[in-house]
């Protein structure tokens, strides 16, 4: 009782106050600097070749064409990451100058900084890879280079390490282009889970409960999502084992049971309970047990996310009469507001990076827009201009985002770099939402 008193004593004394304070941990210096340089335009990207995969031993039609694809994985890959610029073959310099063989020099005389290549092997149904990545700028160097193989079935998850390996070795970060999404889609005439490679290849449905099934959301250290479902007629939370199939419980108290997201920890999940009546905040155990309660006002409180440290929470509250991004620490004190701009703002996420939330505002047009703000309130920036978007999600690596757009009546995944610079459509079934990114599993 007398932390609640306590509680709102503060809440209100806060709610009155014009400007507030939020304080962070500092986020990576180089972060901030990069990020300062991309969006006031004075990022030079690296700029990559990516050459042909050459058939080792005996050439087929399906080698060849095994080999042309995964050179196109890995261009998209690089073609996409807000630190990369693709250099394609200029034929009208190769004519000019009547070259054949493409060597490393002549890749950099057509502007390219880095090259990657490799050599492919189709061994009965297995795909044998060495590649190769070449620094050629200011002399020509190996990098690095390394022999992988799969199944052929297999072989764009190949490509796709191929493509990590290139941001590790020329921009010192971790790629992402490994990782999957998971999603709602309608396409059976039931909302079910379905999982996805980070660009929407190699879509699988994960559920099939007949029903509505919402808000996906990754386990932090193994291949499971917690997710709001309406399998037993009402709103509850369930977990979803992906590798073994299946599902339990995990928040089933009366009222709704929704939105749930797990810790940095991966030992407490932050949900939106409404159990007393009014939709709260509340931290419960992996199995579901109400640890703390974190919210204890007469407005809506939703949306909760955990900033990359587990120290804060951020969140979505009507308390100031619209809803706006609100931030309090994981015990639910020192409630600070985030968002000024912007009538009606919601579904926050903090970026892995901490430096940055993502989050969505309402238009005078009745549309939402993705935008971003710095944690130090600052900056707020107005993404993708089209459609509807809604339920923004982190890429793991912090520079990237996924989202799903309303086009009339249908709606489909996106994904974009945090500046709006580079945007691609994953989806095309016209009937995807509520994308979640898969985090780094150790």
């Amino acid at each position: 009782m007398k932390r609640s008193i306590v509680y709102c004593i503060t809440a209100v004394i806060l709610s009155a106050m014009i400007g507030f304070v939020t304080t962070f941990e500092p986020a990576n210096a180089q972060t901030l600097d990069l990020a300062q340089k991309i969006r006031t335009g004075n990022w030079k990207p690296y700029k990559v070749a990516i050459g042909d995969f050459k058939v080792m031993g005996q050439l087929s039609l399906s080698t060849d064409s095994l080999a042309k694809a995964m050179q196109k994985i890995v261009t998209d890959d690089l073609d996409f990451h807000i630190f990369f610029d693709t250099i394609p073959k200029s034929q009208f310099y190769l004519d000019v100058w009547e070259i054949k063989d493409i060597t490393p020099d002549v890749w950099q005389r057509m502007g390219a900084d880095y090259l990657i290549e490799g050599d492919i092997e189709l061994v009965g149904g297995e795909v044998k890879v060495t590649y190769r990545i070449n620094e050629l700028s200011p002399r020509i160097q190996e990098l690095t280079s390394k022999k992988l193989s799969t199944t052929v079935a297999n072989h764009r998850r190949l490509a796709h390490m191929i493509s990590d390996a290139a941001v590790e070795h020329i921009a010192a970060e971790k790629g992402f282009f490994t990782t999957r999404i998971a999603y709602v889609s309608s396409e059976t005439g039931h909302k079910e889970l379905y999982l996805c490679d980070y660009d929407g290849a190699n879509p699988i449905q994960i559920t099939a409960d007949k029903t509505l099934n919402l808000s996906p959301a990754w386990d932090r250290k193994e291949e499971k999502l917690l997710f709001t479902t309406y399998r037993t007629g009402r709103m509850e939370v369930w977990e979803r084992d992906i590798r073994t199939g299946k599902s339990q419980p995990i928040s089933t108290y009366a009222g709704s049971n929704n939105a749930a997201e797990v810790s940095p920890d991966n030992k407490e999940v932050v949900i939106t309970l409404s159990k007393d009546g009014n939709s709260e905040l509340y931290v419960v155990d992996r199995k579901g047990k109400i640890k703390r309660r974190l919210t204890q006002l007469p407005s809506i409180e939703v949306s909760g996310t955990w900033s990359p440290t587990g120290r804060e929470i951020a969140f979505s509250s009507d308390r100031a009469g619209q809803p706006q991004i609100f931030v309090m620490d994981s015990e639910g004190f020192g409630v600070t507001r985030l968002t000024y701009e912007g009538k009606y703002n919601d579904s926050p996420r903090f970026s892995p990076k901490g430096d940055v939330m993502v989050f969505v505002s309402r238009g005078d047009d009745g549309r939402f827009r993705v935008c971003t703000i710095d944690v130090t309130g600052q900056n707020f920036q107005k993404l993708d201009q089209t459609g509807s978007n809604e339920n923004p999600h982190w890429s793991p690596d912090g520079w990237h985002l996924v989202y799903c757009k309303y086009q009339g009546k249908k709606s489909d995944l996106y994904i974009m770099d945090r500046f709006s610079q580079k945007i691609k459509k994953i989806t095309n079934d016209g009937q995807s939402s509520n994308p979640a990114w898969q985090p780094y599993i150790p």
